[in-house]
């Protein structure tokens, strides 16, 4: 076995680790630093094999992202689906808000890039779970291969993440269709087609995670999730726009 392997699974068990303590503390530096471990463990699975990343080591990269999030999202009793919110002051790197029901209400000035746990609201509408997408360093190897920041750069930009997902091993391809204010989102070659659920409409993968965050980047709009459908050749995503960072301060 290559050393890059226990490697990379050590860094993997490690952010799980520390995401899940600082989710517990309400601890979003924690959480961050969590993040962080689990995607330097991805790339170095990554880059540990010939052209792509091995099903087993896809196991090892996912299963514990999964199993940790959805655990959170359940014990919460969330069951409102993702939406995903552009960089802004508060938030450099943009989030992803769960909330506790479909029909929610946002109040993004007090959203901040330490707030995990939204319930200390007056208003039920607005509770919910606030985190950083694991996908969020993705978007950032997205913009470094394409020479580009994402922010207002359009749909049409999003689409060259492909490239980088292709490079990785973990997606073959990525369209964007718009109309008005429905997105939809077709991903082939999805790697980890066993954890394709439901359950992706609240807490994606980091894979259409960061797909999402980089459309709610491209846009300056906040994207919420509306419903995930799967088959033999694709992962489609149906999304709908929710407007500018302004209009929900």
């Amino acid at each position: 076995m290559k050393a890059k392997y226990p490697a990379g699974v050590a860094l993997i068990v490690a952010g799980v680790v520390i995401a899940f303590k600082g989710a517990m503390e309400a601890n979003q530096s924690l959480v961050n630093a969590g993040i962080g471990g689990v995607f330097l463990g991805v790339v170095v699975l990554s880059f540990s094999t010939s052209d792509h990343i091995k099903y087993d080591a896809f196991r090892t990269v996912f299963n514990p992202y999964v199993v940790l999030t959805r655990n959170l999202t359940n014990s919460l009793g969330l069951g409102g689906k993702s939406v995903y919110i552009p960089p802004y002051d508060n938030m450099p790197d943009g989030g992803v808000f769960v909330p506790l029901h479909d029909d929610f209400d946002l109040d993004l000035a007090r959203f901040d890039d330490r707030t995990v746990f939204l319930t200390d609201s007056g208003r039920e509408r607005e509770m919910g779970l606030l985190l950083v997408p694991l996908g969020r360093d993705l978007v950032r190897m997205y913009e470094e291969y394409s020479g580009m920041d994402l922010a207002g750069a359009g749909l049409g930009a999003v689409e060259s993440v492909s490239a980088v997902l292709r490079s990785l091993g973990l997606a073959k391809s990525v369209d964007v269709e718009e109309e008005g204010d429905e997105i939809r989102v077709y991903v082939g070659g999805v790697k980890v087609r066993e954890f394709c659920s439901r359950e992706c409409e609240r807490i994606a993968c980091p894979v259409c995670s960061s797909i999402m965050l980089s459309i709610s980047k491209a846009l300056n709009e906040l994207i919420v999730v509306e419903e995930i459908d799967f088959n033999d050749r694709f992962v489609e995503i149906s999304a709908r726009k929710l407007g500018g960072v302004d209009s929900w301060m």
